[in-house]
């Protein structure tokens, strides 16, 4: 049965959506060149305020992983669950939810790509997220 509940951001400025390709949205300083995830006003590098707004590129490495079978407080996503940190062409390395549940299909530096899907859903809105999908 598809959802027809209205499709909505976890959080906006995040990523980018519903344009393709989904890519992670930084922030670049002009100065020193430190990109930094979730966006902010000011460098933490140099501590200049002349950051811009960028978008990584979708795809990256997968550098460590792990699987989640106690979710944190108010979680409200399936159980279990994995997280990973990808390296994105643009040197900087990303915390975020996979596509799988469990580590057994992932693996040390191997290729994936941003994707939006649904994080969790209540009775009126359907949440979605950036997660990291392994390229076939």
């Amino acid at each position: 049965m598809e959802n027809s509940n209205e499709r909505v951001p976890v959080q906006a400025g995040l990523f980018n959506w519903p344009e393709e390709p989904h890519g992670l949205i930084v922030s670049k300083c002009s100065t020193c060149g430190e990109l930094v995830f979730p966006t902010q006003d000011y460098c933490p590098e140099c501590c200049t305020e002349t950051m811009e707004t960028t978008t990584l590129t979708s795809k990256g490495k997968l550098k460590s992983f792990t699987e989640i079978t106690a979710p944190p407080p108010g979680f409200k996503g399936t159980i279990p669950y994995t997280v990973g940190i990808v390296e994105f062409p643009e040197g900087i390395r990303i915390i975020g939810l996979t596509t799988e549940n469990t580590v057994e299909s992932l693996v040390p530096n191997m290729e994936v790509e941003v994707i939006i899907n649904t994080a969790f859903a209540d009775d009126e809105k359907e949440y979605v997220t950036y997660k990291y999908k392994p390229s076939k």
